[in-house]
């Protein structure tokens, strides 16, 4: 599943943004991917594997819509053309927050606010006259009437968007306000095709919201215990709320850049780095030289290409797949005959050693495996997925008989010295030991002592080390003789 933000720059340096991707990295780290549609934040970070921009300029010429596009039924549907868009879809705006851990089954659910066939009230204003709007058409073409206008994250499929746009085409407009709202209408629709999980947004309890008003610290504190969501408007978003999301999401993120120069967090992420890791972010400067090996790749993406040149295109192993990403990646640009995927995909909170962000519950992990199956399921006997411990898996391996083996399983300094030893005798004389995070350092996102360790071990056995040139997550390769 994938997160899918409306963005539109803020009048807060977009710092609602920056809290609802934190929130997202705490308590729902098994989105696959996060999508900025619309403006632009400057903190993003550069890995498009984690997180991508799309200006409605990139869709919206299918049909040379007015850019920026407003109209929210509009923007789903230009977004549903986002190619590598996952089929589930959770979306967002800026202002909705996800503050304590969500699972994915839970995301799925399709939170209404009313069954507006019970309201006699339509109020006034560009906003209440849409929705009712919206509910007007409904019942005239025979949807029921829900409010899905939650202002929380709201489940979508890619289908779901493309079946309701077929049959409300009609009834939407380029303008804000006018013609159907996109969730109630999309969602209605999906009411009456079924299956859905109903569910009132009151009776769940697990919402809590501020719209022109502004709380205090305390009274968000108070009101905030046990919830799930946290939404506001731009009245509400004071010194309390700010206050409350900093105290809640203090530090920086895998969707953030490591280089932003923002003035969020910058004195406190730096005070966690050790001062080669420090280094390390300064790329391009005669230090970065003195800290690491030769480099013999631009990026670890140019790895599978460079098992093909040297012929090194029989059985290889990853140890440590999470998503199966790098996976999908290997196979389809090496030639190789089999790829052996080896991860337990099992919670691991009784290893206190383990300090990484992808340290999580059991759901997610499992979550991740599905996501794995998925991806890889078209590569057919090239793959040979192995849901097993990195020693267990290994006892089903013949020594000398792999080409290469890429580690990115655990980062501290006992197990990786553990997987160097098991790991190295699987591969044959003139293959290649490898593998990801080349660093040291406490960051936010785990505790890393991979750079040190390898080139500690590499040094006891005789083997040099070359690295590849990514400005921080770098990979380190070993050629074994």
């Amino acid at each position: 599943m994938d997160a899918l933000f409306f963005f539109r720059h803020s009048d807060h340096e977009d710092a609602e943004l920056r809290y609802a991707l934190r929130g997202i990295a705490k308590h729902a780290p098994w989105i696959r991917k996060v999508w900025i549609f619309g403006d632009r934040p400057e903190f993003l970070s550069s890995d498009r594997s984690l997180i991508e921009h799309v200006p409605h300029e990139y869709v919206a010429r299918i049909g040379k819509y007015r850019t920026p596009v407003t109209n929210f039924f509009l923007m789903f549907y230009l977004a549903y053309h986002i190619p590598e868009l996952d089929p589930e879809i959770l979306w967002f705006c800026d202002d909705f927050m996800i503050i304590d851990d969500l699972s994915p089954e839970e995301a799925r659910r399709d939170r209404y606010v009313e069954n507006m066939d019970n309201v006699t009230n339509r109020g006034t204003g560009l906003w209440k006259e849409s929705l009712w709007r919206t509910y007007d058409f409904l019942k005239l073409l025979g949807y029921t009437g829900y409010n899905f206008e939650a202002h929380a994250p709201t489940y979508f499929t890619r289908k779901r968007i493309f079946e309701a746009w077929c049959d409300f085409q009609d009834y939407v407009t380029e303008d804000r306000w006018f013609g159907m709202l996109g969730p109630s209408a999309i969602l209605n629709h999906a009411v009456l095709r079924g299956p859905v999980d109903l569910v009132s947004r009151a009776e769940e309890g697990k919402w809590v919201g501020y719209h022109g008003s502004a709380p205090d610290l305390e009274t968000v504190r108070r009101e905030t215990t046990g919830k799930v969501f946290l939404n506001f408007d731009d009245a509400a978003f004071n010194d309390g709320i700010q206050r409350f999301l900093e105290e809640r999401f203090p530090e920086r993120c895998c969707y953030e850049s490591d280089e932003f120069s923002g003035s969020q967090d910058t004195a406190g992420f730096e005070a966690v780095l050790t001062s080669a890791t420090r280094d390390a972010l300064e790329t391009d400067k005669p230090q970065d030289r003195r800290i690491y090996p030769q480099v013999i790749l631009k990026s670890r993406n140019e790895f599978p290409e460079w098992l093909n040149q040297r012929g090194l295109t029989g059985e290889g192993a990853e140890i440590g797949v999470l998503r199966g990403e790098f996976s999908v990646n290997l196979l389809r640009h090496w030639r190789g005959r089999k790829l052996h995927c080896v991860d337990p995909w099992r919670e691991a909170r009784a290893e206190p050693r383990y300090f990484d962000k992808n340290n999580q519950r059991q759901h997610v992990h499992d979550h991740h495996y599905a996501e794995t199956l998925r991806r890889l399921s078209s590569f057919g006997d090239r793959i040979h997925i192995h849901r097993l411990s990195p020693q267990d898996a290994a006892t089903g391996i013949a020594d000398r008989s792999l080409d290469f083996v890429y580690l990115d399983y655990r980062h501290y300094r006992e197990a990786l010295l553990d997987h160097l030893q098991i790991w190295s005798r699987k591969v044959k004389p003139g293959g290649v030991l490898a593998g990801h995070d080349y660093l040291d350092g406490v960051l936010p996102s785990g505790h890393f002592e991979v750079k040190s360790t390898v080139d500690e071990w590499a040094a006891q056995h005789g083997l040099m080390v070359a690295c590849t040139g990514e400005p921080v997550w770098r990979s380190w390769i070993i050629h074994l003789p």
